[in-house]
């Protein structure tokens, strides 16, 4: 299951929040989807173990989930979704990488989150994968 969460900054501060509705001043990342533990689910706008609710908390820049009441904390990984494109299109990275244009690193790096990748490369993605661009983002 996946769960839409947003990153902001407080007003200037050097940390991080994150939560589960956009900013109220929309100083927000615009959401993206994290992949949540099995066992975990999102219902009536909280994020719930069986035993009860979850918070969420930044660390080290990625979404952590706090599962007080079993004593657990899961640091939340994006869904990857070029990767998943690629995998149900049978190709290898370096497949999607040639026909992307990009270098094999490259694509390694958009397929793990290390960077964004502009509206340019998604649209070869897009294109190389025979699906839109947004639903790669």
């Amino acid at each position: 299951m996946t769960v839409k969460i947003y990153i902001y900054d407080t007003h200037g501060g050097e940390e991080q929040h994150c939560a589960l509705a956009p900013e109220p001043d929309g100083n927000d990342d615009g959401g993206r989807d994290y992949v949540l533990p099995k066992g975990y689910t999102f219902e009536n706008g909280a994020l719930r173990s069986a035993c009860g609710t979850c918070q969420l908390k930044m660390h080290n820049g990625a979404p952590l989930l706090i599962d007080a009441e079993h004593e657990l904390a899961f640091l939340l990984e994006q869904e990857k979704k070029v990767t998943q494109r690629r995998e149900a299109a049978e190709m290898t990275r370096q497949q999607l990488a040639d026909a992307a244009g990009l270098t094999l690193y490259e694509l390694y790096q958009i397929e793990n989150h290390e960077v964004e990748p502009g509206s340019a490369v998604l649209g070869k993605l897009a294109a190389a994968l025979h699906c839109d661009a947004l639903d790669l983002i």
